[in-house]
């Protein structure tokens, strides 16, 4: 199982990010969480309105559409 993380000292407003995506989906799951998370994170309107909690729970939430849409494409792609 590979690992993927994020080690952000401040990705905005004094905030640090610092977290670890485990590779029970994959690595590639891992390493798109790695890629994304952060700008879905610090786009995401409750960040910006410092609502972190709610910013996190959709944050993820939404990980799992882009993985999903991300999926799709690529089985697109090789049928």
């Amino acid at each position: 199982m590979e690992d993927a993380h994020i080690v952000n000292p401040n990705i905005g407003n004094g905030i640090g990010l610092f977290a670890i995506f485990d590779g029970h989906g994959g690595i590639e799951i891992a390493k798109f969480c790695e890629m994304h998370f952060t700008n879905v994170l610090t786009s995401n309107h409750h960040f910006k309105n410092k609502s972190y909690p709610q910013a996190l729970q959709e944050t993820f939430l939404e990980m799992d559409v882009l993985i999903s849409q991300s999926n799709q494409q690529l089985i697109a792609i090789h049928n």
